[in-house]
């Protein structure tokens, strides 16, 4: 390797921490009511994927129109009345829409996603979901569709499913082919609900990544949502989560040394630098093989596109971008995804709730003492003995009744009632 090499490769690590360290938000000013409640410490990013079926034996629709029904093609177009800014691919054929609100999107098999733009308060993120359902229901009903929020396809075996027209997932598909995993299955029939928060600085992003991280299993339980797995009844919680766990162990699951001392923007940076992109989009787009991202753009400084890009291809239970990406759980019913959104707030809004958790992990003066298998034996027990499970030397029952608890200590009187519908979902399971 050159001298020329070698210094891309540092300059090119140090454009990612840079990147990372752009998302510092200062910190809100009156942060506080003086009954001790959140005052819109910090925005709610959230993200829901549908399956869209056919109403009533919940057959998939797909991308593309079939036996003389529509295509989610045709969906959305039929959303671009409401979110008007429309991304097609080079035959024209519509991928994504947004609006000032909320972006729609399709994940690889065709499922529906709506991101809703960074909001304070969960009335808002209601509101811009409902909108949503309110313009697109009456139309899907017309056609003999629903959207369904569940953590795995009811009906239908992931490979029976069509992936979209577009370049990024044909790269992906071949990879994950290629690795013999589940990659294929997670693509075509796993749909997830996401809420992303914004860090005040570095060690407040790692605080929460690893609060996030460690919680992972537990909130994957609370949010689990998936009754039928590959089209047979399924009774093992956590199939979704479990599923990531054989789909690319170089980009998935846990990040290694994240509970270490001294773990940072930087460690992230090498991380994501240690594993190939699976394909680059710049000068041209273009797979590249089993080549390390550093390698990958070792010729060339990295743009924002490039670090983007970068991070995309990389799903870790938590992901770092300039915000804390939280991805555990399934996707579900409207209720829910409302009281995952203040459970969410109320834990990781709250300083004295973050405090109170790591406590009770055992954290110590900033020494975490869970390792890289820590997680991964959490999943292991929720999945074998449920909500009876031991999880860091407390039964799930125990940390769901702490969680929703730290919430409801400083959620103000308006959005603790959100909690209530998804405490009694994590309550049936």
């Amino acid at each position: 390797m050159t001298a020329e090499n070698n210094h891309i490769q540092a300059e090119n690590r140090r454009r990612i921490v840079e990147y990372l360290q752009a998302g510092c938000q200062p910190v809100a000013a009156k942060a506080r009511h003086a009954d001790g409640t959140l005052d819109a410490p910090g925005a709610l990013g959230v993200e829901v994927e549908h399956f869209v079926v056919t109403d009533p034996d919940k057959r998939p629709v797909f991308y593309e129109p079939r036996d003389g029904k529509l295509g989610v093609r045709d969906v959305l177009e039929y959303l671009a009345q409401w979110y008007p800014v429309v991304d097609r691919n080079s035959a024209g054929e519509v991928l994504a829409l947004r609006s000032d609100e909320a972006s729609i999107t399709i994940e690889p098999a065709a499922q529906l996603e709506i991101s809703i733009a960074p909001l304070a308060r969960v009335d808002q993120v209601k509101s811009a979901y409902e909108h949503f359902r309110r313009v697109l229901d009456p139309f899907l009903h017309e056609h003999a569709f629903q959207l369904l929020g569940l953590g795995y396809h009811p009906t239908t075996q992931a490979l029976d499913m069509e992936l979209i027209p577009k370049q990024r997932y044909r790269f992906m598909d071949e990879h994950f082919h290629h690795i013999g995993t589940h990659g294929e299955r997670m693509m075509r029939a796993s749909a997830s609900t996401q809420v992303s928060v914004d860090f005040t600085s570095e060690v407040d992003a790692v605080e929460k990544f690893r609060v996030a991280l460690a919680l992972g299993p537990i909130l994957a339980y609370i949010c689990d949502n998936a009754p039928v797995f590959e089209g047979k009844p399924n009774t093992i919680p956590l199939a979704r989560l479990n599923l990531w766990r054989d789909v690319d162990n170089a980009r998935c699951g846990i990040i290694p040394g994240a509970f270490d001392d001294g773990w940072d923007f930087g460690s992230y940076a090498d991380y994501l630098l240690g594993a190939s992109p699976i394909f680059v989009t710049q000068p041209e787009v273009r797979a590249v093989g089993e080549t390390l991202a550093r390698d990958a753009y070792g010729d060339r400084l990295m743009d924002q596109s490039d670090i983007e890009h970068l991070i995309s291809m990389f799903w870790p239970d938590v992901r770092l971008k300039q915000f804390v990406e939280i991805r555990p759980a399934d996707s579900m019913p409207a209720d829910c995804i409302y009281g995952y959104a203040a459970l969410i707030k109320g834990i990781f809004y709250a300083q004295e709730s973050l405090q109170t958790i790591e406590e009770v992990l055992g954290v110590h003066e900033g020494i975490w003492p869970l390792h890289d298998d820590s997680v991964d034996s959490a999943l292991r027990a929720i999945r074998a003995e449920g909500r009876q499970a031991c999880v860091y030397g407390h039964l799930v029952t125990t940390w769901i009744d702490l969680l929703f608890e730290v919430a409801e200590q400083v959620l103000d009187t308006e959005e603790r009632p959100c909690l209530a519908p998804l405490k009694r979902f994590a309550q049936e399971h």
